[in-house]
C-alpha cells in the first residue's frame, strides 16, 4: 500500500507570485498526476506529449520521471528504469548534453549505484550549462533546472542520494531570487528532501511547505504533505484539519483519502471505507489496490476473506512487486494463530524494505510475532534499532521501542544487553527519579556489572538520602567489586548503610545488629580487633547482655592487647581462652 502515499513529487514549471501573473506551463497537467499518483494516467500524458514533441528535452526529461513512477512500492521497476535509461540516452545522442537530459540521467544513473562525484558532476554540468543568458537574472541558476535536480532527489529512495546536496541548490536559489518569483515547487521539493534526511528534519519540512502555500494559496499538495507529517505523529487534530484543506481545494487528491483510509482503519472502519471509496473514485485503476480492500476485510475481522485476497494478490501480483502484501499476510496468520508464517512475512517484510517504508505498526506486529520463539532477542532488537534509527526524533515512540527492548532482554535474564537498553531508554526519557536509580541499579546488579551498580547505588543515594534501597544497593555492589573483602568497600558501604538506619534505631534494630555483625567479620578477618571491640559493644548497645556477644568481646580485647604487646616488642601475654 505505499505505493498510495509515497513522496511522488511534481515540479509543474509554472512561475507563480503573489499577485503575478501565472503562467501555466502545457506539461502542468502531467505534473499533477504525478503528484496526485495518478502514475498511468501521467505515463499516458507525457507518452502522448512526447510523441508530438520528441526533439523537446523538457518533455523528454518528464516522459522519463513517468516511466520512472512506474513502481509499487516506491522504487521503479529494472523494465521501466532500463525504458527510461534508453530514453535520456537516445536524447543524449540527439541533443547532447543537454541540461534537462544530463538531470534525468543523474536519476538513472542514482537508482543503479554510479559513482556519487560523477552523478553531480553531471548535475554541476548541467546547472553551468542551463544560467539564465539575459534580463535582470543574468548569469543565475536556471530555477526550472534546479527543481528538477530537487524533484529527482525528491524521488529517490531514502537510502540512496545526497538528499543535503539537493536541499543546498533549492535554498541556494531560492535565496538568489525575488521572493514573489518564487516557483511554489521548490518549497515542495525542498519539503520532501528534508523528510529524506529523517524525522528530525520534519519541522523544517513543514516549514517549506508553508512556504509553497504562501506563494500558491490554492496548492492543496502542499496541505496533503503536511497532513502526512502530522499523520505521522498521530496528530489527529491537525492532520485533519490539513487534509480537509487539500481536498476542499481539490476534491480529487486521491492520496489523501488513502492516507485518511489507513489512520482510521483500525479505529473506525466506517470512516475508512468512506474514504478508501472516495480514493478508488479519483485514484488511477489498478488490480493492485485490491489490496485495500483485503486490508479493509482484515480491519472488520473478516479474516478467511482478507487472506484468501492477499494470497491471491501473492500469486498474482507478487510480494517483490509489492511488498505490503506480505505485511497483510502475516497480520492474517497472526489473528488466525498461525505464529510460524506470520513471522515468515513480517520479518521478510521488515529485513528488507527500506525504512521509510516500515510503519510503527509493521515493527510493533514484527515484535509481537517473533517473541513467541526461543532465541529470537538479537533479531528483534536488530529490528527495533532499525525503528528507531528510521525516525530517531519521534521520542514519545522510540521510547516504546527502548522500552520493549530492554523488557524483551528482562524476560530472558539477559541483564547484560538489558542494561544498554535501558540505558539508552533513560538517556532518551531525560528523567531521574527515584525509579531511574533503582532500575539502573537492579539490572547492573543482575548483569554482574559491580562499576555501574555501584555508580548508581550512590547516586540513588545522594538523589533520595532517606530512602533504604540505595544503600541497600550500595552494599551488593561493593560485594561485586570486592568480593574478595580485601578493599574494604563493603565495610564503607555498611557503615554508610548503618548511619542511616541510624535515624530510627528502635525500627532498624535488628538491621543495624546484621551490619555490625558483618562489619566485626571483616575486622576478624584482616585482624581488626580494637575495631571488632568495637562493634561488639554497638550491638551490645542494641541487645544488652547477650552473652554471646559478651564471649566475642572479651576474646577480641584480648587479641587486641596480644596484638599490641607484639607491636611493642613486649612478651606477649598468656593466649587468649578459645571461644566456645
Amino acid at each position: 500500500m505505499k505505493k498510495l502515499a509515497l513522496l511522488m513529487m511534481g515540479v509543474a514549471f509554472v512561475t507563480i507570485g503573489l499577485n503575478a501573473q501565472v503562467a501555466v506551463s502545457p506539461l502542468a497537467e502531467g505534473v499533477k498526476f504525478l503528484n496526485y499518483e495518478k502514475n498511468k494516467s501521467a505515463l499516458d500524458f507525457f507518452k502522448s506529449a512526447y510523441d508530438k514533441n520528441p526533439a523537446d528535452p523538457e518533455t523528454t526529461f518528464w516522459y522519463g520521471q513517468a516511466l520512472l513512477a512506474q513502481n509499487y512500492n516506491g522504487i521503479p521497476t529494472p523494465e521501466y528504469i532500463q525504458k527510461a535509461k534508453a530514453l535520456y540516452q537516445q536524447a543524449l545522442q540527439a541533443k547532447g548534453n543537454d541540461a534537462w537530459l544530463l538531470v534525468g540521467m543523474a536519476h538513472i544513473q542514482s537508482l543503479e549505484g554510479a559513482d556519487a562525484a560523477l552523478i553531480k558532476n553531471n548535475l554541476e554540468l548541467a546547472i553551468t550549462s542551463s544560467k539564465i543568458e539575459k534580463g535582470r537574472n543574468k548569469g543565475k541558476n536556471n530555477p526550472e533546472i534546479i527543481n528538477a535536480i530537487g524533484r529527482v532527489y525528491a524521488e529517490l529512495p531514502i537510502q540512496i542520494g545526497d538528499h543535503h546536496y539537493a536541499i543546498d541548490k533549492l535554498k541556494e536559489l531560492i535565496s538568489s531570487y525575488d521572493e514573489l518569483t518564487i516557483n511554489p515547487n521548490l518549497y515542495l521539493n525542498l519539503g520532501i528532501n528534508y523528510l529524506k534526511l529523517g524525522g528530525e528534519n520534519g519541522g523544517e519540512a513543514v516549514s517549506a511547505f508553508t512556504k509553497a502555500i504562501d506563494r500558491d494559496p490554492k496548492n492543496a499538495f502542499a496541505y496533503y504533505k503536511i497532513g502526512k507529517i502530522y499523520q505521522s505523529q498521530n496528530n489527529k487534530e491537525i492532520l485533519e484539519e490539513n487534509y480537509s484543506k487539500a481536498t476542499t481545494i481539490d476534491p480529487t487528491i486521491a492520496p489523501v483519502y488513502v492516507s485518511l483510509y489507513t489512520y482510521y482503519a483500525s479505529i473506525d472502519t466506517a470512516k475508512a471505507r468512506k474514504n478508501l471509496d472516495l480514493f478508488l473514485q479519483y485514484a488511477d485503476k489498478d488490480p493492485a489496490f485490491d489490496y485495500l480492500y483485503a486490508d479493509y476485510l482484515f480491519q472488520v475481522a473478516q479474516y478467511d476473506a482478507s487472506l484468501a485476497k492477499a494470497k491471491g494478490l501473492e500469486a498474482s501480483i507478487g510480494i517483490t512487486v509489492y511488498p505490503r502484501i506480505a505485511v497483510l499476510l502475516a497480520y492474517n496468520y497472526d489473528r488466525k494463530g498461525d505464529s510460524v508464517q506470520a513471522r515468515k512475512y513480517i520479518e521478510q517484510y521488515v529485513s528488507n524494505s527500506p525504512t521509510d517504508k516500515i510503519t510503527n505498526t509493521d515493527y510493533d506486529l514484527a515484535v509481537k510475532v517473533m517473541s513467541k520463539f526461543p532465541d529470537t532477542q538479537n533479531a528483534i532488537a536488530s529490528i527495533l534499532e532499525k525503528a528507531i534509527a528510521a525516525d530517531s526524533s519521534n521520542k514519545k515512540n522510540n521510547l516504546k521501542l527502548y522500552k520493549l527492548g530492554y523488557e524483551m532482554y528482562e524476560k530472558a535474564n539477559m541483564y547484560a544487553e538489558e542494561l544498554k537498553w535501558y540505558s539508552k531508554y533513560a538517556a532518551l526519557n531525560g528523567v531521574k527519579d527515584e525509579f531511574y536509580y533503582f532500575k539502573t541499579a537492579s539490572i547492573a546488579l543482575n548483569a554482574k556489572d559491580g562499576v555501574t551498580a555501584a555508580a548508581a547505588a550512590k547516586d540513588y543515594i545522594t538523589a533520595f538520602p532517606d530512602k533504604s534501597r540505595g544503600y541497600v544497593f550500595n552494599i551488593k555492589a561493593a560485594a561485586l567489586l570486592d568480593s574478595a573483602n580485601t578493599l574494604g568497600l563493603q565495610l564503607e558501604a555498611l557503615n554508610l548503610q548503618s548511619q542511616f538506619l541510624l535515624k530510627d534505631v528502635a525500627k532498624n534494630k535488628q538491621a543495624l545488629i546484621d551490619n555490625y555483625a558483618q562489619m566485626l567479620m571483616y575486622y576478624n578477618e584482616t585482624k581488626g580487633f580494637d575495631n571488632a571491640v568495637l562493634m561488639c559493644d554497638k550491638i551490645l548497645e542494641l541487645a544488652p547482655g547477650d552473652a554471646s556477644m559478651l564471649k566475642y568481646r572479651e576474646q577480641f580485647a584480648k587479641n587486641a592487647a596480644l596484638m599490641k604487646a607484639k607491636n611493642a616488642g613486649k612478651p606477649a601475654p598468656a593466649a587468649p581462652a578459645k571461644s566456645n
